[in-house]
């Protein structure tokens, strides 16, 4: 099957998802973002997180910003598009009161100043959307290359950068193998409602 065909298969299997499934994999999914935070030393200190909000049939992220909110000594981010340089995304704080606007592609985002953003570089924990992923930490974006493009620089040094990139989606969005391109960066690891998934034990 080529990219474009799963890519469309795999959005119209989510789409088709009963919101009672919906919501059962969200408060998972949940559980399993709740204990990553508990065991892992680095949430011990503040972070920069980044999520996104979901639509289309994704894995629903409301829950999880909400608790996220409560560990007041995070801070959450929301991907943000930026038209320079080259259509990169920078990354707004995202509090209950914020003010949203949309983007070109209708998508709410914080409504916060240009010089307010921060990069991919400085995030510490990104939770990422994708359409389908692989075994190996492949991940299959809406096509735009933006994750891609933003955190580019982990193909350079990615045993130094302390980035870390998780995927965040139904179950049934991994498929055997997806196919790699010289820049397509992979996850360090996924959520899922059936548990946490660390692609970064097993690369070198």
């Amino acid at each position: 099957m080529n990219s474009g065909l799963l890519r469309k298969t795999l959005r119209d299997q989510r789409r088709q998802l009963p919101s009672s499934i919906q919501q059962h994999h969200a408060k998972q999914a949940l559980q399993h973002l709740s204990d990553l935070l508990s065991q892992n030393p680095a949430f011990q200190t503040p972070q920069n997180i980044a999520l996104f909000l979901a639509q289309d049939g994704e894995l629903e992220t409301d829950t999880a910003i909400q608790y996220l909110w409560q560990q007041s000594e995070h801070h959450i981010y929301l991907p943000v598009l930026e038209t320079q340089p080259d259509w990169h995304m920078g990354f707004a704080r995202y509090k209950p009161d914020s003010k949203m606007v949309r983007n070109r592609f209708d998508i709410a985002e914080p409504d916060v100043a240009l010089n307010e953003h921060l990069n991919g570089e400085q995030m510490d924990w990104v939770f990422m959307p994708l359409v389908g992923f692989d075994k190996q930490g492949n991940r299959m974006g809406m096509g735009g290359g933006y994750y891609d493009r933003s955190f580019a620089f982990k193909l350079q040094n990615s045993r130094e950068n302390q980035t870390k990139l998780i995927g965040w989606a139904h179950s049934f969005q991994q498929v055997e193998q997806l196919p790699k391109e010289p820049w397509d960066v992979p996850l360090d690891g996924i959520i899922t409602e059936q548990g946490f998934t660390d692609f970064s034990l097993h690369r070198q």
